[in-house]
């Protein structure tokens, strides 16, 4: 089985937690963060410094892992970072801060990816987008856009790279209990229009974080998708990943979007506080 790993976003949540399974399971791991020092110490773990704000910080941080492993077999495109307000109260230039790591970035090493694997016909590229690219999460329609269009470049990519025996697999996962509302950039004043709305948001949003499953359950699935890639794997609770899933087959787009908000009580604040 293919055993370098390049990995990004490995300091906390997700990428700690896959960054140290795959390590544990014998996989050498490029793992990188803004922060290296920050990143898991083990022997198959190999620190790099990576921000997906900086082009040049993206370039060198793939040719030195490629320089050091020889050749990369799996890109696992994991960091990101929220932005929570209504559209209206986001600043223009939080919004493309928001684009740049969530979709600029990625982009960038999917091409670095392609380039490298396409030659030597194989490789596996995963991109950790979210179920949010299908379900838009209230109050954080910069985020679900940018894991949307991660979703349709990995597409894309799948569909290129196919006759190259090189898989891309878009992995959706729910709501994992990290840390990472904590960093998300608030964008919703008191003074708001939409301030009930947001701070019912908020509030169910931190809930559900709280009792989420933690960031094994997508370490987990990490792993499995690099053992049986397929094109689009979810994972996270029942209720998100199975019946959510059958919820954007099956309902009408209205219909959809009216449950996730009641999903997130946003209709008792209709009631409320009727504009």
């Amino acid at each position: 089985m293919a055993r370098n790993v390049f990995l990004t976003g490995a300091s906390s949540g997700i990428g700690r937690a896959a960054t140290e399974l795959l390590a544990e399971r014998g996989f050498d791991v490029w793992a990188t963060a803004r922060d290296p020092a920050r990143l898991p110490s083990h022997a198959r773990v190999h620190p790099l410094a990576l921000d997906l704000e900086d082009r040049a910080s993206i370039d060198a941080a793939w040719r030195q892992a490629v320089a050091e492993a020889g050749h990369l077999d799996i890109l696992v495109q994991n960091a990101g970072a929220g932005i929570f307000g209504a559209i209206e109260d986001v600043a223009p230039e939080e919004a493309a801060r928001q684009w740049q790591i969530l979709v600029a970035g990625p982009m960038q090493l999917l091409r670095l990816a392609a380039a490298h694997m396409r030659p030597r016909r194989a490789g596996t590229i995963i991109g950790v987008s979210s179920l949010a690219a299908e379900m838009p999460l209230p109050f954080a329609a910069h985020y679900s856009a940018g894991k949307a269009a991660l979703s349709a470049l990995l597409g894309g990519l799948e569909m290129e790279l196919k006759p190259f025996s090189v898989r891309v697999v878009d992995l959706r996962p729910g709501d994992i209990r990290t840390a990472f509302n904590e960093r998300i950039i608030p964008a919703h004043p008191t003074d708001s229009p939409y301030a009930p709305w947001t701070a019912a948001a908020w509030r169910e949003t931190n809930a559900l974080m709280d009792g989420a499953p933690g960031p094994d359950l997508a370490a987990r699935a990490i792993l499995d998708v690099i053992e049986r890639p397929r094109a689009l794997a979810r994972c996270g609770t029942f209720f998100q990943a199975r019946l959510g899933a059958l919820g954007v087959r099956l309902l009408s787009r209205a219909r959809l979007l009216d449950s996730i908000r009641r999903y997130y009580h946003l209709d008792r604040v209709d009631r409320e506080a009727r504009p």
